[in-house]
Parts: C-alpha cells; structure tokens; sequence
C-alpha cells in the first residue's frame, strides 16, 4: 500500500533543519493556492464570459467613450486625476499636468477646482485654452459622455414608443405617437453634438519639454517648428515612433510620440 504525500511528508521534516522545513512549509501553501486558484477559474468561467459580453453590450449601448481611460494603468477618478495634476504641477511638469486635469475635467466637467487649476496650469505654461466657436457652445452644454448617453436613451425610447403604436388604442397611440417625435428631435440634437465633438477624440496635449516638429517622420527631417508643453494639438496618424500632429493655427506636422500624450488614451 503507497503512502499518502502528506505522510511522507511528515517523515521527510524529521530530517530536514528549521530552514528546510520553513522552505518546504512555502512550497506546500503556494502549491494549495494555485490549485484552489485553478478550481476557482474553472467554476467560475462560464460565468466570467457571460459578465464580459453583458459589460460589452451596456458600453456599446450607452456610448462610454471614456472607457479608455478605465482601461488604462492610469488613475481612473476625477480627484485621482485633480490629484495627480497636482503633484505633477508642483513638480514643475506642466505638460503632464495639464494631461491629468483636461482629463479629470472629461469626467468632472462641472468641477470649478480643475477649472481652476487647469487655467493656472496654462498660464504658467504659456498655452491658451482652445477657442470653441458660438455654433459648437451648445454642444458644451454636457459633456461627451452626457450626449452620447443621452442620445443612446433617446433613441432606446423613440423604438420603443414608434414600434410600440400599432398595438395601442388609438388615445394612448397619439400620445405614443407625440413622444415619438419629441424623442426622435433629442436624439438628433444629441448625436450632433456629438458628431460636432467628434475631433475632440483625437485631441492630444503635448508632455515634452520643448519638442520640435519634424517635416516627416524621422529624427534627422527638416525642422518646422517647436512646440511649448502643455500645448493642444490634434493627432492625426502615426509612422514608426513619430505621430503626425495639427495645431490650432493649422500647422501640421511629425513629432516623436513620447511628447504628446492623447486625452482620451487609444484603447
């Protein structure tokens, strides 16, 4: 009859020293942990699966396009990122700060203290805050994510309602009906605001000191001009490291894509 490994076990200890048995005790306990780790994915995968696909549709339906920033290694909260702005501010590191705060303001926009301290953080840096036209101002009144979640809602109810008056009495079916159109009116407006935003998607803030931009993609290209950290620009494209970049003024160019950093990240 074989023995069972723990009985061995007891025999091997007796002539083992204190450090032996100490080592063997840590093998033993993170052997137990990876088996109770393995039967727990086993029992709980199906259910994992299920969770993910039902996290993918609610994204999907709700326009969460913040999510990114979830994804990210990064802080994820609006006083993370106000905090973080902070640190990297008193730090002399403007361009980064400017980063963290445009970011906390996408999840806070309402929030005067990174308001606040975003303007200072311009001023120290010399940049000026981008120029939004008087036909885009209402599209300001939400932020992305409250348009895009909002014409997702709209939209939802506008089905419901139109699809929904062929089986209802002719009084309720007017009513229905009323809904409808005032529904489908919010969903336009809504998804045009977000269509006028749409670039801000793109949007990148400039973390290097003083990077130069680069007539194309290569260290050793002509030199057009400089940018100053903390400066707004549009990415639109990326070559080897370098990424093609857009001001406000309209001029255009490659620079290193260690010094600019998009405000909402690529997933």
């Amino acid at each position: 009859m074989k023995n069972s490994p723990s009985s061995s076990c007891s025999r091997l200890r007796k002539h083992l020293t204190h450090e032996e048995q100490k080592l063997l005790d840590d093998m033993q306990r993170s052997r137990e942990a990876r088996q109770k780790k393995a039967a727990s994915a086993k029992k709980t995968g199906r259910g994992g699966k299920s969770s993910l696909l039902l996290v993918g549709c609610v994204a999907a339906l709700f326009g969460a396009t913040a999510a990114p920033l979830q994804a990210a290694d990064r802080p994820v909260s609006a006083p993370a990122l106000y905090n973080e702005g902070n640190a990297v501010q008193r730090a002399g590191r403007l361009g980064p700060a400017i980063l963290s705060y445009e970011r906390a303001r996408l999840l806070a926009q309402d929030d005067t203290a990174i308001a606040h301290n975003l303007d200072l953080a311009r001023q120290k840096a010399g940049v000026a805050a981008p120029v939004i036209p008087w036909w885009q101002k209402p599209a300001h009144w939400l932020s992305f994510n409250g348009f895009a979640v909002l014409g997702s809602l709209s939209l939802l109810l506008f089905a419901v309602a139109f699809f929904g008056m062929p089986v209802l009495s002719q009084s309720i079916g007017s009513i229905a009906h009323g809904a409808a159109v005032s529904l489908g009116v919010v969903t336009l407006l809504a998804w045009s605001a977000v269509a006028a935003r749409w670039p801000e998607l793109d949007r990148a803030v400039v973390i290097g000191t003083q990077p130069t931009v680069h007539i194309a993609p290569a260290a050793n290209a002509a030199v057009l001009f400089d940018l100053k950290a903390g400066e707004l620009v549009n990415e639109g494209g990326s070559h080897g490291g370098f990424v093609r970049i857009s001001t406000a003024d309209g001029r255009s160019g490659w620079v290193s894509a260690m010094d600019v950093e998009k405000v909402i990240p690529s997933a």
